[in-house]
């Protein structure tokens, strides 16, 4: 199961998430992002994932396609906060690689 509330104030739109992000979950968090993104693609958008207690695969894919998209992703808790940071190390070396290139 999984909860997302999501705040759209300016400057940010953010997502809040608790639970297990599995399953068909991940799909509906794409959707609640994809339609935030129609509404205004240069927003700025985070995802709260403080109270998520578990990302399976697909969970982490979404994750990262949303934070190349500049999506900022919070997190608390070892296993999410290292989910996190190996998908924003991931992003830093796809930037280094990009600039490197240019």
């Amino acid at each position: 199961m999984l909860r997302i509330t999501i705040h759209n104030h300016a400057p940010v739109t953010s997502f809040v998430l608790e639970g297990k992000l599995v399953g068909a979950w991940v799909k509906e968090l794409e959707k609640c992002w994809e339609s935030a993104l129609a509404t205004d693609p240069f927003k700025a958008m985070l995802v709260n994932l403080a109270a998520v207690t578990f990302i399976d695969s697909d969970g982490r894919a979404l994750l990262t396609r949303m934070r190349r998209q500049g999506v900022k992703l919070l997190s608390h808790g070892v296993l999410i906060e290292a989910i996190v940071a190996k998908i924003e190390e991931e992003q830093q070396t796809t930037e280094r690689n990009k600039f490197n290139r240019e």
